[in-house]
């Protein structure tokens, strides 16, 4: 009995050491959205390669090339791809503001992420209720002609003398070009992709903030140093005054991206607008 009493002890004592492992990587992928006197910090995993924030590469094509961050000298020429959210169904998860609730489809829908930051953004006075309303206007406007209805991808024959190598007889190269739209700054760029829709036919827009590495800092709030990342890393960024523009071309980027996205942003901005 004792034995047996030993084991289910020993077993309950794995269980936990193996929750609280779990916790701690879940954790680490999650993004932090927090509030200082002068600034709004977002904290971001540096060493997540498969989550929604992924560091990468900048190449000549504007797509990025995912990297192994341990293994790699991390520095000007890197940035963290963040497939940044406006909305979450959980109204108890990171990142949200519950005072911003709207829905879609039957569903209820609760601000989070990009929400968060435009909300913080006006309560510090970076952003002012003017500028809401401009954007709100901007996105009547987008909402018939957004990409994801207008835009799509090609197919272009290669003329016989461009073709790279003999290919066997009666194959013919065709070339696929998708377009990619991107708004650059000097805090970061945002960037609307249109990618195959995984359970339906046609395209989707996905939205991608992409953030320097240059501009990284760490716990202390002091720029990270140049070099490979340390296991389960994160960093921060700093959105303030001088990138409260930025905040709001990423939220003009889910407008023009589609319909969908147009008017879930739109019915945000009215939520905030009523926020006192």
């Amino acid at each position: 009995m004792r034995r047996l009493f030993q084991f289910f002890a020993l077993a309950a004592l794995t269980l936990a050491g193996l929750a609280r492992g779990f916790a701690a990587e879940a954790e680490y992928k999650r993004v932090r959205i927090e509030t200082t006197a002068d600034a709004i910090r977002g904290r971001l995993p540096l060493t997540d390669v498969s989550g929604k924030v992924r560091p990468k590469q900048r190449t000549a094509d504007g797509n990025g090339e995912p990297i192994s961050p341990t293994k790699t000298r991390l520095g000007e020429k890197h940035y963290l791809e963040w497939q940044i959210s406006y909305d979450s169904r959980d109204p108890d998860a990171p990142n949200v503001v519950k005072e911003v609730r709207f829905e879609r489809k039957g569903e209820t829908k609760f601000g989070a992420e990009l929400t968060k930051l435009i909300v913080e953004a006006r309560r510090l006075g970076f952003i002012s209720t003017d500028d809401l309303l401009r954007e709100r206007d901007r996105l009547a406007k987008l909402a018939e002609v957004t990409l994801e209805e207008r835009e799509g991808v090609t197919l272009e024959k290669t003329p016989p003398a461009e073709k790279n190598g003999a290919l066997p007889e009666g194959f013919t190269r065709w070339t696929q070009k998708v377009p990619q739209f991107v708004r650059e700054t000097e805090h970061g760029w945002v960037q609307i992709q249109l990618k195959p829709k995984q359970r339906a036919v046609g395209n989707q827009a996905m939205i991608y903030v992409c953030l320097p590495l240059a501009r990284a800092r760490t716990d202390d709030g002091s720029p990270r140093a140049p070099g490979a990342a340390k296991t389960k890393e994160t960093v921060w960024f700093h959105f303030d005054r001088g990138s409260a523009g930025f905040l709001l071309d990423i939220l003009r980027a889910f407008g023009m991206a589609s319909r969908q996205h147009n008017e879930d942003v739109s019915r945000i901005l009215g939520k905030i607008l009523e926020m006192k």
